[in-house]
């Protein structure tokens, strides 16, 4: 098995410009119990297996060739299934901050799957002479970012029908699954969309059902909750849309191997 490789980057102070921290090939399985937040942003390319991102309110589920961003001050996890392993470069600076907006990349659009092209430049990054790492991580961020920026304007220009079909429905859900009414009935009569067509896309595109998705954004916007100091568990279910919290109580313990009342008394 390939080992972990992770190449420093000289420093230098002018913010103005890009200054990339480090180029890191991953390959130890990702296990995290909770959220976590960094300092510096981080572009990141799926070299093999399968995993998920999870951000506070989504989950994506990752596979080779898809590129994901990651930002300062912003909770998130990533989780390892079979054989799961990436590269990324982590990276601060103005002018990046600059193309991101131009691109639009932020915490809501921070998922690009299916990059397969630009693996060859990331992985010739690493044969690099030491000495060079600043300019070839520089140049693998610039290259990713027009990369994607392309594919961004060409998507929207020829986005195919059940792909924008996906995100309505992906985002319809992100933006209200605190609602408890919200079910695979609601989302089909709201968004026009036949009930089995909805499950169906949803699953080939996310590879878990829709329930597991809303019951998997809930629980982590109840334990964002706990963190931020609610320690009523009747409240909490409330708050993440459920109206039972027994049921809540049982998701919540399947989801995070712990019950609501362990997992609050552990924090406080």
């Amino acid at each position: 098995m390939i080992e972990n490789i992770c190449c420093f980057i000289p420093y230098h102070k002018d913010y103005q410009s890009i200054h990339t921290i480090n180029l890191v090939l991953e390959t130890k399985p990702q296990i995290y119990n909770s959220f976590k937040a960094e300092a510096v942003y981080k572009v990141h390319y799926v070299c093999g297996g399968s995993g998920f991102l999870h951000t506070l309110g989504t989950v994506h589920p990752l596979s080779a060739g898809d590129v994901f961003f990651t930002f300062p001050g912003t909770p998130f996890y990533i989780e390892s299934k079979t054989d799961f392993s990436y590269m990324y470069i982590s990276f601060l600076g103005a002018r990046a901050n600059m193309i991101m907006e131009k691109l639009k990349i932020s915490n809501s659009n921070c998922y690009f799957p299916e990059c397969s092209e630009i693996f060859e430049f990331w992985k010739n990054a690493f044969n690099t002479n030491q000495e060079l790492t600043d300019l070839i991580s520089e140049s693998v961020l610039l290259y990713t970012f027009s990369y994607i920026g392309n594919r961004i304007l060409t998507f929207d220009e020829n986005m195919h029908k059940t792909e924008k079909a996906f995100l309505i429905i992906k985002k319809y859900i992100d933006d209200n699954f605190t609602n408890s009414a919200l079910t695979l009935s609601s989302i089909s009569k709201e968004l026009l969309y036949n009930q089995k067509y909805i499950s169906g896309l949803f699953k080939k595109k996310m590879n878990i059902g829709l329930v597991e998705y809303i019951n998997t954004i809930r629980i982590q916007y109840a334990c964002t909750l706990i963190n931020q100091g609610f320690t009523s568990v009747k409240e909490i279910a409330a708050l993440s849309g459920y109206r039972d919290a027994l049921y809540f109580s049982k998701v919540f313990k399947k989801k995070m191997g712990v019950s609501p009342k362990q997992y609050i008394f552990s924090l406080h």
